[in-house]
């Protein structure tokens, strides 16, 4: 096995990932990216819903499942920038 192989793998910006939240704070849901093993992922409280958010937990819980769009990617840190609201219902039903 070469040693790209078995480097993690990242998923790509405007992938859509399945993710279980992991623990919300006041400015957005850290997630754990189900198909990439070790990877943590934040979806900003701007990317829950395209409205205004007064209170995260309306909208986000503890071991929800989320499909979510990729929107950054830093390789150093392993970590990616997640969207629910740009998300479409068709995307969500076809990643499900």
């Amino acid at each position: 096995m070469s040693t790209q192989a078995s480097q993690t793998l990242l998923p790509e910006v405007g992938d859509l990932v399945v993710a279980t939240v992991t623990r919300i704070v006041d400015y957005g849901a850290y997630v754990k990216l189900d198909e990439y093993q070790g990877i943590e992922g934040l979806v900003h409280i701007q990317e829950i819903s395209s409205t205004w958010v007064r209170n995260i937990r309306n909208h986000a819980r503890e071991g929800q499942k989320l499909v979510l769009k990729v929107l950054r990617v830093n390789l150093q840190r392993n970590q990616v920038d997640l969207s629910l609201r740009r998300v479409t219902g068709r995307e969500k039903t076809e990643k499900c």
